[in-house]
């Protein structure tokens, strides 16, 4: 028989989810944890983790809500493969000094400062760094993954620097796909640690983007 053990659990910030099963009637609930700390011997372990539970829908609907984004839940579970801890109850609020002081530096803002843009503050939900940021006489957001690579935003200042010339060479490309979709506001750039960008547009036409790189120019454009 597979170990039982109780732990609180530190919820990540993504939302539990529900996921059919092959079996009539049963789903699986799933909700990611950052750190659990086992009861019996207090260790706690930090990194990927998961708790799940096989239930009938109407349960699982109550271990969603009872598995809330960031917070402390006590929890029997049973170890899995592949970092899945199966609950065997459903969890409910915990307290715990050590694991709160975990939750505390998990919420905290992380921000870093660039000499040109300014500040840039971590969104944990999307996984990026964000900074508002000049563009033709208005502000649009300049995301980007990494902080310690430094090519994203020269791509960025360069994409600044000629801000008319990108971006109607990103409206061009986007209204061979839909044309009422390229004269909506652009809202976001993008750029990844390689450098690729993004153009990101959003209106009543719905939500455009327009790809590519400083040296292909726009090569691809989206309209959903």
């Amino acid at each position: 028989m597979t170990e039982q053990f109780e732990i609180v659990a530190l919820t990540d910030v993504d939302v539990a989810y529900v996921q059919p099963t092959p079996n009539e009637g049963e789903v699986i609930v799933r909700k990611s944890i950052t750190a659990y700390k086992r009861l019996d011997n207090g260790k706690v372990q930090e990194g990927l983790f998961e708790l799940a539970a096989l239930a009938a829908p109407a349960r699982a609907q109550l271990f969603r809500i009872s598995l809330p984004s960031d917070t402390l839940v006590r929890v029997k579970v049973a170890k899995g493969e592949q970092g899945k801890l199966w609950m065997t109850e459903l969890p409910a609020p915990a307290k715990d000094e050590e694991m709160e002081a975990m939750l505390a530096e998990q919420v905290a803002e992380k921000t870093v400062e660039d000499e040109h843009f300014g500040v840039f503050t971590f969104d944990r939900e999307t996984c990026v760094y964000q900074c508002e940021i000049d563009w033709r006489e208005k502000k649009i957001t300049l995301e980007v993954e990494d902080m310690e690579e430094t090519k994203p935003r020269e791509v960025a200042r360069a994409l600044q620097q000629e801000a008319e010339k990108w971006e109607l060479a990103a409206r061009a490309q986007i209204k061979t796909v839909k044309p009422a979709a390229s004269r909506m506001s652009l809202r976001t750039l993008s750029v990844d640690d390689q450098g690729a960008f993004t153009f990101w547009f959003a209106g009543k036409a719905g939500i455009a983007c327009a790809a590519g790189s400083l040296e292909e120019g726009i090569t691809d454009a989206t309209v959903i």
